[in-house]
């Protein structure tokens, strides 16, 4: 199931990222606020529950609440600053980790040697969800990989990727090769180039938030 996101607010944001007028503090920034507006929409879906309150006048209320279990948050090590950490923000109740392929996209990155790999332990509990944060997603391997690779070290329930900038190429090759995930993406679909680049596209976005 692919769920897409579309407010005001984020695509804002998702735009500020495009700009090539952009400073790497502004990309930051912005990246960090998608990343948590994606953590709302993750826990109004997924992650609320009755429950009975009773308020300071001794009233008994029913409300609906966060209840948010222990997830993991797994990204490339690019977006473990950026995206990972609003998140994490939202879902605080979260243990994050990250691969480096060193730069590898594509279907270099599917069957690449991760050069290093950050993955903590569950904190003596078992991860309900795990969470891939990818925010250039153009042929889907290198989601496909962190899935794959984080899925066999946390055995989660459930399995959420996330992206702001994809192709429908990536999220078809994510429905094939992920197929008890659920997609959460931002705004409209970029195309693939000959190249395997998103356009309009983001450019190197990795090195454009080092810049």
């Amino acid at each position: 199931m692919a769920i897409s996101i579309n407010t005001s607010f984020v695509n804002g944001q998702k735009f500020l990222i495009r700009s090539s007028d952009s400073s790497s503090t502004q990309l930051q920034t912005a990246l960090m606020r998608v990343g948590e507006e994606i953590g709302k929409v993750i826990v109004e879906r997924y992650f609320m529950d009755r429950k009975n309150i009773r308020t300071p006048m001794n009233e008994d209320v029913i409300a609906i609440v966060p209840k948010v279990p222990l997830c993991a948050i797994v990204s490339t090590k690019d977006d473990f600053e950026f995206l990972g950490k609003g998140l994490s923000r939202i879902l605080e109740n979260s243990v994050n980790g990250y691969m480096d392929f060193e730069g590898r996209r594509g279907r270099e990155a599917l069957n690449s040697h991760i050069a290093h790999m950050e993955l903590p332990e569950a904190k003596g509990q078992s991860v309900h969800t795990l969470v891939i944060a990818k925010a250039v997603l153009a042929t889907g391997c290198t989601a496909v990989h962190l899935a794959k690779t984080a899925q066999k070290k946390y055995m989660p329930r459930n399995i959420l990727i996330v992206s702001v900038f994809y192709s429908e190429k990536g999220v078809l090759e994510l429905q094939h090769e992920v197929p008890n995930a659920d997609i959460v993406v931002v705004g409209k679909p970029d195309s693939v180039d000959e190249n395997g680049m998103l356009t309009p596209g983001v450019g190197n976005l990795d090195q454009r938030l080092k810049a």
